[in-house]
């Protein structure tokens, strides 16, 4: 906005550390080509030890984080006191934000820390008793991270998952709660990331819930749903994570719903999604029956008179490994 404007009030709630933007040789190739992805996520999955409280990646990061912002505000030094926050970087979202650093050090325009408590017909009038005029009013608000359902979702016993959720948003690794069965989630409560590539969590994510259905149509099975014990020991699990961690730090945060006191990697995130632990549901079976997997003794394939002895390919054979290795050798010589 700044070049289309003659003057810019900009309104700054609450100070946060403006990153540095990852990747960024890779990422300037954008309009021309980028040559090597690999190196932009490998960049992004290597600072999960930033967020871990104490750790050298930790300490060294508010160091760069700081030294970045101090470059970036050099035309206007005595602006980086009024930005830099007591809460160590990643504790609220990180805001990247190219260009933003080196825009408020422009004569045109004003950074303003007093509370807005009114608007009028002229402009903006702010706690310290100052009337700003203005023209036009660009606002960026946030957005609610409360988690409540935006339509009715009813569970077991009628109970309202908005209900359920009031106080406290529980779940089991972010995508089930007891009490709501055949019910999955995606970036539900406790899924954001801090860092990494929260593009690999979602696809996992509709994988797990995927194992869940094959296993409900192998199985026969009616409803599935996690175990209360399974959703408390995953909220005793995340409290005591996030103790250890920046995130639990004095920041106000949508991580926490806006809240100041209270998120694994995604790296972690793929080991934990990649296999369901099927002890931590319960099951309702069609017709009560839990042997009703084992069908009426025949294959769809024998009924429907397309029958396939395919299992006698080669390449559906385990052979041993020794085996394969001597035929090579034969073939060779």
């Amino acid at each position: 906005m700044l070049p289309k404007v003659a003057h810019l009030d900009h309104y700054i709630r609450g100070r946060t550390w403006i990153a540095p933007t990852f990747a960024r040789e890779e990422i300037d190739k954008r309009n021309v080509e980028i040559e090597n992805y690999s190196e932009i996520e490998l960049e992004l999955q290597s600072v999960h030890g930033t967020t871990i409280l104490g750790t050298p990646e930790q300490v060294e990061a508010r160091d760069v984080f700081l030294e970045n912002m101090k470059r970036r505000l050099s035309r206007k030094p005595e602006l980086l006191s009024g930005l830099v926050p007591s809460f160590p970087p990643a504790c609220r979202r990180l805001t990247p934000g190219p260009g933003y650093l080196e825009a408020l050090t422009d004569d045109n325009v004003s950074i303003i820390s007093s509370t807005i408590v009114q608007v009028d017909a002229d402009g903006i009038i702010t706690a310290d008793g100052t009337h700003h005029p203005t023209d036009v009013i660009v606002c960026a608000t946030g957005f609610d991270t409360t988690f409540a359902p935006r339509f009715p979702i009813t569970g077991r016993g009628g109970i309202s998952l908005a209900d359920r959720w009031q106080k406290t948003p529980e779940t089991y690794l972010s995508m089930m709660v007891d009490g709501f069965p055949n019910y999955f989630i995606s970036l539900g409560p406790n899924s954001a990331l801090g860092e990494g590539n929260l593009l690999l969590l979602i696809e996992k994510a509709i994988d797990y819930f995927t194992f869940c259905v094959q296993k409900m149509q192998r199985d026969n099975i009616r409803a599935i749903a996690v175990k209360k014990e399974a959703v408390d020991r995953f909220t005793r699990y995340c409290d005591q994570y996030f103790a250890q961690t920046v995130f639990g730090q004095k920041c106000r945060s949508w991580y926490k719903g806006g809240a100041e006191d209270g998120i694994g990697s995604s790296l972690h995130s793929l080991k934990v999604f990649a296999q369901p632990r099927w002890e931590e549901f319960t099951y309702e079976y069609v017709n009560d029956n839990p042997i009703g997997w084992l069908g009426d003794g025949w294959t769809e394939n024998e009924k429907n008179k397309t029958i396939h002895v395919n299992y006698l390919d080669d390449d559906q054979i385990d052979f041993p490994t020794q085996l394969l290795n001597a035929a090579s050798v034969e073939v060779g010589a």
